[in-house]
């Protein structure tokens, strides 16, 4: 199986990682258990993975689903799938509803073989059984092969490497068509941008089922540098973890979301002098999420007591859709912040810089230039470029870029074509800024819901009557947080105790769609700006709202006294 692309003769990961020197370690971190593992040990995991793989008489360009926490186990069989040709999906598994979640991912992908655990196999349909491996078993398997695979590596450019999902989706889930090709323009291009060397280690603790969280071991095996991989499970247990790992690791380089940062930066009074050194800790991409500029400064300002210097963190734009990285920036820079009129940005389109701090005013980070032959662009509602400081909808393409989904049409069908990011921003000196989404999916902590559920269960639960209720998410740069909003026709409420009704609002979304409501907005069901046809437009009542033009508390004590 193919995405279709023709790309150009180039290594493959898997061949890169073949050739790495000896002397590099590969460490895999637990509660209570270190795993380190020299090259040479690595290399004949990999050697018995690829026997197992094929006592399970798989067939070159078939899928193996992966749904294991970090393991040394877990990096051994992803080489030995590419080495064997086959792809790999790595799959979500921290949850206590992940069997459930993901059902939908394996009638998608269907797998010739998933390696998981038995509590998650315990949850999946019968159908699946046969073709069940756990990590258990694998462990097993692994331990008794007697004469462990020395071949070729069989993965070509154009192979499959990887099903990327989407992040999240509470719809059909959709998975991204990644080659061996697209893999390795990727990795040498974040390689460039950030200037690996052979003296860096990367120390990362994101799930790999996560396109940021896999990109960190994939930049590590294509450069040859040391891998220091925490489970996911241990950060969310015990999240300074992470940088006491790179402190005692002298980690160089190490990513994560802007929701890391700020986490720590409240934790750091934790601390005691002496516990932590951080100056070998030379680049962090940040991203994943919207990225504040006052998280980052908090960070930086609690942790440079402990040897952080000032251009480590550095904001960053990508995509599974582009393997990951779209657009990064140098080493050592200073942030570029950009403190904009937000009703001038989001009302008219037009960047207007103001000083720091002005009322109405909001920060905005740059996330750098496009690494490698990526390009980008902004265009207005017609699809036509538009000149730098002007907002409109981002695009992007280049030879990592998306080419098509599994089992959908290409979405670009030739290498020229663009891809619509569904992303909004700015471009300055070449730099993007990202400022919201144009696509109505309401989006929290990577996780996409349809408004249409969320307006659904609260018309349902509180028997408004249809188109009563709109629903929207929003990167709110003024109250540095990336907000749900909920908008209600005061109308179709009658006699309702506002206090009350946000209870029953928060309550109700969090029981039908999983989401945090951050704002409750009454007003006039006249006020609603809806297309010809009458259907709201949740997207110009996002930009009311962000241009200061939708006032929440004002609204809402005029709706209650009306």
């Amino acid at each position: 199986m193919t995405d279709g692309l023709v790309a150009p003769a180039r290594l493959c990961l898997i061949e890169k990682f073949l050739s790495c020197p000896s002397s590099r370690l590969t460490t895999v971190l637990a509660q209570d258990v270190v795993v380190s593992l020299k090259q040479s040990e690595m290399l004949a995991r990999v050697a018995c993975a690829r026997q197992v793989l094929r006592q399970s008489a798989l067939a070159p360009e078939q899928v193996v689903a992966i749904a294991l926490p970090s393991s040394v186990e877990v990096l051994a069989m992803v080489l030995a799938c590419w080495a064997e040709g086959l792809a790999i999906a790595l799959l979500p598994h921290e949850s206590k509803r992940e069997g459930a979640g993901i059902e939908a991912m394996l009638a998608l992908l269907d797998p010739a073989l998933i390696l998981t655990s038995e509590h998650i196999a315990q949850q999946l349909a019968p159908a699946w059984s046969e073709r069940v491996l756990t990590n258990v078993a694998l462990v097993e398997r692994m331990q008794v092969v007697e004469t462990p695979v020395d071949e070729p590596v069989l993965s070509r450019p154009e192979s499959l490497a990887i099903l990327q999902f989407t992040s999240g989706s509470t719809g059909a889930p959709k998975a991204v068509c990644i080659t061996q090709a697209m893999l390795s323009a990727n990795c040498q291009a974040i390689a460039e941008r950030v200037s690996v060397a052979a003296a860096d280690r990367m120390v990362s603790w994101l799930p790999l089922h996560h396109d940021m969280g896999l990109s960190a071991l994939t930049l590590a095996w294509w450069c040859s540098i040391d891998l220091v991989l925490m489970p996911t499970s241990e950060f969310s247990r015990q999240p300074l973890a992470w940088l006491h790992a790179l402190s005692h690791y002298k980690g160089t380089l190490s990513p994560a979301p802007t929701s890391a940062f700020a986490l720590l930066g409240r934790l750091a009074g934790r601390l005691r002098d002496g516990d932590l050194d951080l100056s070998h800790w030379r680049y962090a991409w940040v991203g994943a999420e919207p990225v504040f500029h006052a998280h980052l400064r908090q960070f930086e300002a609690a942790f440079s007591a402990y040897g952080l210097q000032a251009g480590v963190l550095q904001p960053a734009y990508g995509m599974a859709e582009a393997v990951v990285a779209v657009s990064l920036n140098t080493p050592g820079q200073a942030l570029r912040v950009r403190w904009l009129d937000t009703q001038s940005l989001h009302a008219d389109g037009v960047v207007r810089e103001q000083p720091e701090g002005a009322p109405g005013a909001a920060a905005y980070l740059g996330n750098g230039t496009a690494v490698g032959d990526v390009e980008l662009r902004v265009v207005d509602e017609h699809g036509l470029e538009v000149s730098e400081g002007l907002l409109g909808s981002l695009q992007i393409r280049g030879s990592s870029v998306i080419r098509r989904y599994l089992k959908m049409e290409p979405v670009r069908p030739q290498a020229s074509d663009w891809y619509d990011t569904g992303d909004l921003g700015f471009m300055l000196d070449a730099e993007i800024y990202i400022t919201g989404r144009t696509k109505d999916l309401i989006t929290r902590a990577g996780v996409n819901v349809s408004p249409h559920i969320v307006e659904w269960s609260l018309e349902h639960e509180l028997g408004l009557a249809a188109g009563s209720v709109a629903a929207f998410s929003c990167i709110d740069s003024r109250h540095v947080k990336e907000s749900v909003v909920v908008v209600i026709a005061v109308n179709a409420l009658g006699n309702r105790d506002l206090e009350e009704l946000r209870r029953e609002v928060a309550r109700t979304v969090a029981r039908h769609a999983g989401v945090q409501v951050d704002d409750l907005v009454l007003i006039r069901r006249a006020d609603f700006p809806k297309t010809t046809s009458g259907k709201i437009q949740r997207q110009a009542l996002s930009r009311l709202y962000l241009s200061g033009k939708l006032n929440p508390a004002a609204v809402a004590t005029d709706a209650v006294s009306a």
